[in-house]
């Protein structure tokens, strides 16, 4: 495995990847690492609040931008999909890197309050609440239907986002029904797997449908979580009380989480990770490329792709390590960015 670390000047907030998201909206960790979760396009009372929430995000990067001696400061989002990964800066530009053979690292010029990388796509929550997405792949998801929206999750071929009247919309492949929304339920908070999709309702309960082969990932536990994570075949929750639960696939010991309690939680391809209130990493699962090897630190934000895995650690620092074929683990440098490489040795593919 090969850790690279870029100082960016990245804010100590975070969100999802690959597709965790917390009932407040938006992605992971938060959070996360997914966490995280960002910022909501707006409130689902009133029409104006995307853009009365759009100015105080200008008011504020305005103000950090006075504030900042050099360089741009990253902040909101840390995502990782299949193997490319991407971040949103303060001034609401996306960037990412790895692959990008259909575009899904070559963010629009928009600004964005949410982004979430999906396997061959990323999606991005303007201020306004519309949700652009980005690829050249031809089914359907890079027409994202119309609306104002307060939350998005990028799965493997399908992306979901909640509108401000808590109504879940989900689009792109659809071969397992894993775009094929449960009708009459009401949702606040969406996280999008590999072929199939997990949500809270607005009742508490979590409901998962689309691809079953018997492996339990469309059988939650019957616990009320406030974020959730899904990955390739299996998907993770967090309770308010700190506790992971995690269901559907445990070839690799990616369904047994943990014991303890953690603030945020980021399901990848066949691995896992949290993180805990004091900046704690860990991860568990397959870990062929090291994705779980979590470098020596405290992180405020962590992000699960598909045999990667990418934080921001105290120093302010992009941290990403696993397996790095398509430059998904070399984020790139801005600013007065300093690349700095541990010298450990790749170790192939995974997956």
């Amino acid at each position: 495995m090969r850790t690279h670390f870029w100082l960016i000047g990245l804010s100590l907030s975070l969100a999802c990847g690959g597709g965790e998201k917390d009932e407040k909206g938006g992605g992971g960790s938060d959070d996360t690492a997914g966490s995280g979760d960002s910022g909501n396009a707006g409130d689902s009372d009133a029409d104006g609040d995307a853009d009365a929430d759009a100015d105080a995000d200008a008011d504020s990067d305005a103000d950090a931008d006075a504030d900042a001696d050099t360089g741009p400061t990253l902040a909101l989002k840390l995502t990782s999909g299949f193997d490319h990964s991407c971040t949103l800066t303060t001034s609401g530009q996306v960037m990412c890197w790895g692959e990008n053979g259909e575009g899904q690292a070559t963010p629009p010029s928009n600004n964005f309050l949410q982004v979430d990388a999906g396997a061959l796509h990323t999606c991005g929550l303007e201020p306004t609440g519309a949700v652009s997405c980005w690829t050249n792949v031809p089914n359907g998801l890079a027409e994202p239907p119309a609306g104002i929206f307060k939350s998005i999750s990028s799965g493997r071929s399908h992306a979901c986002a909640i509108d401000r009247d808590d109504a879940l919309h989900c689009w792109g492949a659809d071969s397992m029904g894993q775009a094929t929304v449960p009708e009459g339920r009401t949702y606040r908070s969406v996280a999008a797997g590999g072929l199939h999709t997990c949500a809270i309702e607005t009742g508490g309960a979590t409901s998962c449908w689309g691809q079953d082969i018997g492996d339990g990932r469309l059988s939650p536990p019957g616990v009320y979580f406030t974020q959730i994570s899904s990955g390739m075949a299996h998907s993770c929750g967090l309770d308010s009380g700190g506790n992971i639960y995690c269901w559907g696939s445990n070839t690799y010991g990616e369904s047994l989480p943990p014991s303890g309690s953690y603030t945020s939680i980021s399901v990848g391809g066949s691995h896992s990770c949290a993180l805990d209130a004091t900046g704690y990493a860990i991860c568990w699962g397959r870990s062929d490329n090291l994705q779980t090897i979590v470098p020596s630190g405290r992180y405020t934000a962590i992000a699960a792709g598909r045999a990667h895995t990418c934080g921001i650690n105290l120093q302010q620092q992009v941290v990403c390590w696993g397996d790095n074929g398509a430059g998904q683990a070399v984020p790139p440098a801005t600013g007065t960015g300093v690349p700095v490489d541990t010298g450990l040795s790749d170790t192939g593919w995974g997956w």
